[in-house]
This record gives structure tokens, C-alpha cells and sequence, in this order.
């Protein structure tokens, strides 16, 4: 019996999600009067500032309960408060992190666990860089269906085609997905919802492994134009609808999209399928707030507010959600909707949300399969490249909490007076 599969992407702009403004919209892809979905997998972007998400662990731990209660009351809103999502799994690499939810008959049915990570920022550290989970989840039969989710942020501004598309290349050569170890990568707890498995899959699988479904989401940073904005260029762009209508405006100005470009050209995203897009850019919008002109008396709840593109960037579709296709003698994937959804004010990107129905069988090895025949080989020395990447993370993730947060600030004064008070009484009983 098919399952159905929700899908979203975020750039949480380094702020808390507000539950009640995203809850409402979230399951906008759905079809009309679907139930609540089986599995939900929730990639995020810029989770939280650089010195907690490089940190990692309990600090990171508020910014992903405020995605967890955003799930759980968009699920009783959808269903009149009949059903729930339990939560499988939260992973993490620097500022990119992915969830995994699933109604609890579905949990039940999972067998295993895997994780994997890899950075490709500075120093390959994770202001950029991809997580991914993988899970095995028990068919009819005995079988096993794989699922792996892969949440990404790849390199920023119009100008880095190419190391976004290098960026790629890294996150297939050194994502590679091991039982039971987090060493690479932050991680926040896990609900303890499963028992271990004694039928594992073997370590050092990498993203595209046979018999996989795969699916790869997150801001991708691909934009509409080569270079950067001048200084008028914005008087051209489309106006801002906040609806799914698709203006012909719109429809020009996707044709010089990035990523549809590099991939017809094989240069990033091998293999992998996208829906088309009706919807509008998802970033970079830009709050505008003005007093009413209508009143004399300009209270705060007369204040008016518009939403616009940013005059230093192109509009663009830079978050997006794209999956491989099962070989052609494999059960079906059948997508539904491929959407953006509100705009929140917490961000300056859209959420973009994928919806999609998952034959409940395994995938069928196919050589001729991309997931067989990878487009690059896993680096013998991500394991070396990760770990040393993560020292590098908790140094700069220190040295941001210092200098970036008020606690740390504090600990700089305390240390500081602690330092001269230590050199004043030295003097004093000299």
C-alpha cells in the first residue's frame, strides 16, 4: 500500500520559526482533503547564529524544538486534532540541519538509522554543506525500502555558478553514511522510538547507493542571472505576488534559472528530477513597514506593511526540492504538489514544500541505474576531511560565542577582571 511523503526546505535566517504563522501553511502541498502524511522530512538552512549552530548539541536544541511544535500543530490542525507525527530523527552539520517526523505506525516500521555529513564552507567547515538520513523502513514481505533525505546549502551570490556546482561534487564525494556515529557532525537527541537492528546496512554507503530512494533539499542557491545587480536593475523586476500565480514576467525570468541551465549540462544534481515551477522566487524578500496616511493619529496598528525584492539581488528560486526517479521496472513514485509556501516574517526566503506518494516496495538494482554508476567516486579521505572540519568548527563556534553572544561577553569581562584583579594584588603585595 502506497504511503504518502511531505517534503519541505527553510532558511531560517538564523531566528526561532514562529509555529504560528508557519503551522497553518505548512501542509499547503497536500492535496485537497489529504490526511495528515506519513513521513515529513524538514530541511533547514541558517538553523541558528554561526557560534550555536557551529557548537552544536543543547545549543541548537530551542531552535529545533520551535520546528518540532511547528509540526505537531500544523498535524492537529489538518486533522481536527486526530492524529500526530512523532519524532524519528534530528541531524545537524553546522548551520544545515534536517528532521524526520512520521506518524507512530509508520515509526514503528523502521528498522534502522543511518547519518551522514559533510561541509563544504570555509575550511570545508558547515556555514555551507549538506546532512543526510537514511532510514530503512520494513515493506510487506519482509523487504526493506531505503529512504535517504538529504538536506543542503550550497555557495551564495549570483557569480558562484561554479562552486555551487563544486560544492555538489564535495557532497557526493565525502557524504557518506555510517551506522551509529555522530563524531563528524553535531547532532541533537534522539527519541529513543526504535529498537537496533541486527540487520544493518554496511558503513561507508554514499549518497547515491543502489536500491535508494533519494531526495535532496535546501537553499541551492542557484539565481536568475550570472552577475550581480547595478544600482537600477531592481525597477525591472516582477512585482511580488504573494500567491502561486505565475505572470509571464515570471516565467521569463525562469528561463535564465541556474540550476535548470547546470543540470541540462550535467554540471550539478546528476540524475535527480524537479517538478516544474509555478510558483514565484522564494528569495530575497524584504519587509517594507509605513505609517498610514488614512489617520492622523498614527497608532502602531495603523502601521502598513509590503513585502519587496531585495534591491542587491536578483529574485530567484534558490530553495528547492528534487529527488531521483526509481529505475523504470521499479514501483512508482507519484509526485503531487511542488509549492512555495507564505512568506514569513522571520526570513527572507520562502518555505518551499514538496508532496509525493511512495510505493510501500523496495527499489530494484538497475546498473544502468545513476545510483549505480555514481558521477563522482567518495573521497578515501572524507573521514579525515570531516573530522578535522568539525575541530575547526567547535574553535570558531567558541570563539563566536565569545565575541558574538552576551554570555560570552561576559565571560570575556569576568576573565578580564579576574586577569587584572590578579595583577593588581600582585602589585600591592610586592
Amino acid at each position: 500500500m502506497p504511503f504518502e511523503l511531505y517534503l519541505l526546505t527553510f532558511n531560517c535566517a538564523r531566528e526561532y520559526v514562529n509555529a504560528e504563522t508557519l503551522a497553518p501553511p505548512l501542509f499547503d502541498a497536500l492535496p485537497p482533503a489529504a490526511p495528515v502524511p506519513d513521513v515529513v522530512a524538514i530541511s533547514l538552512q541558517e538553523i541558528a547564529p554561526i557560534a550555536y549552530s557551529f557548537l552544536g548539541g543543547s545549543y541548537l536544541t530551542p531552535y529545533f524544538d520551535r520546528v518540532a511544535a511547528t509540526v505537531q500543530l500544523a498535524a492537529k490542525l489538518r486533522s481536527n486534532g486526530s492524529q500526530r507525527l512523532e519524532h524519528v530523527a534530528t541531524r545537524s552539520l553546522g548551520m544545515t540541519g534536517l528532521m524526520i517526523f512520521a506518524k507512530p505506525q509508520f515509526a514503528q516500521r523502521i528498522q534502522w538509522i543511518q547519518s551522514a555529513g559533510a561541509g563544504v564552507g570555509f575550511w570545508n567547515m558547515g556555514n555551507k554543506g549538506a546532512v543526510a538520513v537514511r532510514i530503512g523502513v520494513s515493506c510487506p514481505g519482509s523487504d526493506v525500502l531505503n529512504m535517504t533525505f538529504t538536506a543542503a546549502h550550497l555557495a551564495p551570490h549570483e557569480k558562484n555558478i561554479e562552486a555551487r556546482n563544486q560544492d555538489w561534487e564535495n557532497i557526493v564525494r565525502n557524504l557518506v553514511f555510517l551506522n551509529n556515529d555522530h563524531s563528524g557532525y553535531s547532532s541533537s537527541e534522539q527519541v529513543p522510538l526504535l529498537s537496533a537492528s541486527e540487520d544493518l546496512p554496511r558503513d561507508d554507503n554514499g549518497l547515491f547507493t543502489p536500491g535508494n530512494f533519494v531526495s535532496f533539499a535546501g537553499d541551492l542557491n542557484y539565481r536568475t542571472s550570472d552577475i550581480p545587480p547595478d544600482k537600477k536593475t531592481y525597477e525591472a523586476y516582477p512585482k511580488v505576488i504573494l500567491s502561486d500565480s505565475f505572470s509571464n514576467h515570471l516565467n521569463q525570468l525562469l528561463k535564465k534559472d541556474q540550476l535548470i541551465r547546470e543540470k541540462d549540462a550535467k554540471r550539478t544534481l546528476h540524475g535527480f528530477e524537479e517538478l516544474p515551477i509555478q510558483f514565484p522566487p522564494t528569495y530575497k524578500y524584504t519587509l517594507q513597514r509605513s505609517k498610514s496616511s488614512s489617520s492622523s493619529k498614527r497608532s502602531d496598528s495603523e502601521v502598513e506593511e509590503t513585502w519587496e525584492w531585495a534591491k542587491h539581488r536578483y529574485p530567484s528560486w534558490c530553495d528547492r526540492i528534487l529527488f531521483l526517479p526509481p529505475p523504470s521496472s521499479s514501483p512508482r513514485l507519484e509526485p503531487h504538489t511542488y509549492t512555495a509556501l507564505p512568506i514569513q516574517h522571520t526570513s527572507d526566503h520562502r518555505p518551499v514544500a514538496l508532496s509525493m506518494r511512495v510505493d510501500d516496495k523496495p527499489l530494484e538494482h538497475n546498473v544502468d541505474d545513476i545510483r549505480s554508476k555514481p558521477p563522482f567516486a567518495i573521497n578515501p579521505n572524507w573521514r579525515t576531511r570531516r573530522d578535522t572540519a568539525r575541530r575547526l568548527e567547535i574553535i570558531v563556534g567558541i570563539l563566536s560565542y565569545l565575541a558574538l553572544t552576551k554570555k560570552g561577553n561576559a565571560i570575556i569581562v569576568s576573565v578580564l577582571g579576574v586577569a587584572f584583579a590578579s595583577w593588581w594584588m600582585a602589585l600591592w603585595l610586592r
